[in-house]
This record gives structure tokens, C-alpha cells and sequence, in this order.
């Protein structure tokens, strides 16, 4: 039986042409009354209190149904020992497996589907699976979805104890802000219904990892996403409760509202291989050190499995290239110990002044040759992620930060017709790359600039294809954001020398 509101979208939307519904309105009165017959012989106590086996949403071409997704949330015992003080891993072998739910949003081609998609996903997880987490996938298919035999790539490339479920035809209904309103699918609003998966399994899963089809990472972007997290979450549970910063101060305590607002940032990389990066003339110098002795470690982002041949083989660091994310942008920040230095992304712009937290902008010296920073959401400089991922205390606190809402159902007063309305620049930036996440929602996306670590805040953009159009002088070279970050956190830390 339907048991909410978005499964009976998924049941309805599900199905193909060829199956959809035309049954007589008494055939339907017919179906819902044994249904509610159905639910009077049910143990009420059964019925609300077994998650172990929820339904799936799938109905496929064939007939044949998808494996239900897990149920139930893992929780560890008390005596779970942290693995490396990370409190979402453990090495207890009594516990209960670390629990993923991984959404994909899509439009289908059977191109897009064979050669993205589906590599993608069989990457991810099969990293999960030798990492020994539980993942599950879903799928969300703007328009019909699949024909029996691509599904079926699909669910060979998944790791035998992977769930899947795929909601086809999800592009979500409404009106197209044309002169001659007429009923359409909103294509921009299709990057929103990762968010109803979400609300709907907020409870089931330990961690949510929520992308463009396009975008890859592995167990080791997760793992490294949870350390970061936990010293952020052990600075802030030992700050203060009652401690107030100044807005100004770029290094030294920080209150527990700051350090709640932080979480761990992503820039997207592609490999460029057949031509020589020539980088992009800021002003800044990048330090001569980092410029002689380092280069990103490409393997923590962009090595491809032996059997996915479309993408470069054994690349390396000095051949990584971002396109939405330039020093311009970056200010850094000295964060207490264990973090240390560290950039700060662009994205926050209103927040209450005791929760603002002070950075020091990459020009302010005067090196781009203008004295005010750009504007928190310049496109060029925003670096888009394609997606997000989060713990599950971490998705309540943005349902909590945003005002809006970060799970629908959304406040209407906040966001117009649940992001449907034509006038309002809800697209797949706002709801995938972060606009809403970022900005309105002020989280402050930070990376480390430890040279050990900043590797593991580059994800792939596996399409490969923005070099291509995207224009060259957009090209930066991470190498060379990376030593231009370093030259102003040493620019910085002379500053605070002399203030002292």
C-alpha cells in the first residue's frame, strides 16, 4: 500500500507509457477500498513500528520490481570505539555496518546512461563495498527512464548487496511563467526531488551523498569528509557555550554557532591531458615552494578503475583543471587545532554578526588591483559542487539553518511555490551546486590548506568535458590556487606576528 505522500508520486510516475493507469474511476474506488479493508485486518503495532522492509517505488518496464532499500537506522553500541576519533566509523565488529544513501539525478540517453551514469555509480560503490559500508542507490530519471535492457547495465554494474531503486518521470509539474500558461515539466526544478528522497529516508541512513550524475568520488572523499567533520564537531562541543568572537579576528577561539555553521567543501576537477595547462594570471604569485616541490594528488580524486576505459588513465596533479573557482574569491582563516589553516569558499552573505565568521580576503593586498571582494555569488568564482554530501545530524542542522527550509516540506513564505515559481532563479544551482546550501543557507564550506589534506577536497567531473567549453582563460591549474592560497596564508601569518 501507498504509505505517503512521495511514494505515491513514485508509484504513479514509475511506470511507463505502455502500463500507465487507464482504469475506470469504479475500478479505482474498487482498488482503494481494499486497500482500506487491508489496513483494518493490519496490527496497527506491525504496521508502524516494522521499517525493516519498506517498499520500493520502482516499477520497471519489464514488471518486475527493485530490491527494497534497507530500513532501520545503524546504530552504534555505546562501547563502539571512534575509528581515529571519527565518531561515524568504528572498528567494532559487533556494530552495525556505516549506512549510505546514494541519489543520482538525470535525464536518460541511452549515451548518458551507458557511458556517465552507470560507471559513476558502479565506481562509487564498489569503493563502498570494499570500505564494508552499506550503500544504496537511487536514481531520479527526469523523463521515462531506462528501456529493460540499459536498467539491467545498471544493476549487473552494482556490488550483489546494493539496493536500488529508480524514480522515473520525476520532473516535477507546474506552470512555465509563459504568456500562455500551460502545464509542463519544470525541467530546473528536477535538481529538487533529491530533497523529498531525503526527507523521506532522513532517518534510515547514517550518511546521504547527494550528485549529478556526472560527478565521481569514492570511499576515501567520504571517509576523509567524516574526519574533518568530527574535528569540527569536537571544536565546537568543546567551545564555550556562552563565548563571543569578534567578527574581525581571523585566527583564536571560536564560538560553538560559528564552528555549527562549517562544514567540509569540495571544488570540481577535471583532467586536461594532450595540451599543457597554462594557468591564469591573477596577480598573486603562487609560493615558490609549493610551485617547486607540490602537485595535488590526482589518485585521491580522479584515478579510474582498470575496466572504466573512457577516462585518462594514471593522471596526474599538474594535469587537474577547475573552472568556477579562482583565488579571487578565497579568503583563509587560521581555525584552532586540529584544523589549522584553512580557505574559506565563497558562498555565506547574512548571518547574524555573532556568527560571522572573520577571514582574511586573498586581495587584500592589492594584488588583483582592486580593493573589494567580489560578490559571494559570482559564477566564476562560487565553485559550484554538483552535488553535496552530509551526515545526518548534518542534514537536520541545514533543515534548521536554512530559511527556507533544507527538506520539504518547504516554508512557503520563504520559497514560492516550493521552488516552482518561474520568477525565482531556483535551478539546478540553487538545489545541486549550492547556492541554496551555500548562500541563503550561509554554510561556510572550508579547505584545509595542510598540503596533506587539500587534496581530498578536489571531486571529479567525470563528463571530462568542461575544458572544452569552457573558456581556456577560465582554466586554472589547482597547483597553482593551491600556491597562490599558501602565499596568502603567509602573507597572513606575518600580519599576525606584527599584531602581537
Amino acid at each position: 500500500p501507498v504509505t505517503d505522500a512521495m511514494d505515491l508520486c513514485r508509484h504513479r510516475r514509475a511506470s511507463s507509457p505502455s502500463v500507465q493507469l487507464r482504469t475506470a474511476s469504479s475500478s479505482l474506488f474498487l482498488i482503494f477500498s481494499l486497500i482500506s479493508l487491508a489496513y483494518l485486518f493490519v496490527d496497527p503495532a506491525a504496521a508502524t513500528d516494522d521499517r525493516s522492509e519498506p517498499a520500493s517505488f520502482s516499477v520497471f518496464r519489464d514488471g518486475t520490481g527493485a530490491a527494497p532499500l534497507r530500513g532501520g537506522r545503524r546504530r552504534l553500541t555505546s562501547a563502539s570505539p571512534p575509528l581515529r576519533g571519527n565518531p561515524y566509523l568504528t572498528d567494532d565488529p559487533t556494530s552495525s555496518r556505516f549506512r549510505i544513501l546514494y541519489v543520482v539525478t538525470t535525464f536518460y540517453s541511452q549515451g548518458r546512461w551507458r557511458d556517465i551514469l552507470v560507471p559513476n555509480i558502479r565506481a562509487v560503490t564498489e569503493s563502498a563495498s570494499v570500505a564494508g559500508w552499506d550503500m544504496d542507490v537511487v536514481v531520479i530519471v527526469g523523463n521515462e527512464g531506462p528501456t529493460p535492457t540499459n536498467r539491467k547495465v545498471l544493476e549487473d554494474a552494482l556490488p550483489r548487496d546494493v539496493a536500488l531503486e529508480i524514480w522515473e518521470n520525476a520532473c516535477a509539474l507546474g506552470y512555465d511563467g509563459r504568456k500562455v500558461e500551460r502545464v509542463s515539466c519544470i525541467t530546473r526544478a528536477l535538481a529538487r526531488q533529491h530533497r523529498f528522497v531525503v526527507a523521506d529516508r532522513r532517518d534510515e541512513y547514517d550518511f546521504f551523498a547527494c550528485w549529478e550524475d556526472d560527478m565521481r568520488f569514492d570511499a576515501g572523499t567520504i571517509r576523509y569528509y567524516l574526519e574533518l567533520s568530527a574535528e569540527i564537531d569536537r571544536l565546537r562541543l568543546a567551545a564555550a557555550p556562552d563565548r563571543t568572537t569578534d567578527p574581525a579576528a581571523i585566527d583564536g577561539p571560536m564560538s560553538a554557532r560559528q564552528l555549527r555553521r562549517v562544514v567540509p567543501g569540495f571544488i570540481r576537477v577535471e583532467v586536461v591531458r594532450g595540451r599543457v595547462l597554462d594557468g591564469v594570471k591573477t596577480g598573486l604569485v603562487p609560493d615558490r615552494e609549493v610551485a617547486t616541490n607540490w602537485v595535488p594528488d590526482a589518485t585521491r580524486c580522479c584515478s579510474a578503475p582498470l575496466w572504466d576505459t573512457r577516462l585518462p588513465r594514471d593522471p596526474v596533479g599538474s594535469e587537474l583543471m577547475t573552472w568556477e573557482c579562482r583565488i579571487h574569491g578565497m579568503s583563509v582563516r587560521l581555525f584552532p587545532d586540529p584544523i589549522g589553516w584553512a580557505a574559506m569558499i565563497p558562498g555565506p552573505r547574512q548571518m547574524p554578526k555573532e556568527e560571522v565568521i572573520g577571514s582574511r580576503w586573498a586581495g587584500a593586498s592589492g594584488a588583483f588591483g582592486f580593493d573589494k571582494k567580489p560578490g559571494e555569488r559570482e559564477p566564476q568564482l562560487f565553485a559550484q559542487q554538483g552535488g553535496w554530501m552530509a551526515t545526518r545530524e548534518q542534514v537536520l542542522h541545514f533543515d534548521e539553518a536554512c530559511p527556507e527550509g533544507f527538506l520539504p516540506p518547504f516554508k512557503k513564505d520563504k520559497l514560492r511555490k516550493h521552488g516552482m515559481d518561474p520568477s525565482q532563479p531556483h535551478n539546478v544551482e540553487f538545489w545541486s551546486g549550492g547556492y541554496q546550501l551555500f548562500g541563503t543557507c550561509n554554510i561556510q564550506r572550508i579547505m584545509s590548506l595542510d598540503p596533506a589534506r587539500f587534496s581530498g577536497h578536489l571531486i571529479y567531473h567525470s563528463a571530462n568535458n568542461k575544458q572544452k567549453i569552457v573558456n581556456t582563460e577560465r582554466h586554472v591549474r589547482v597547483s597553482d590556487l593551491y600556491g597562490e592560497l599558501i602565499t596568502v596564508k603567509k602573507e597572513t601569518e606575518v600580519i599576525l606576528q606584527s599584531s602581537k
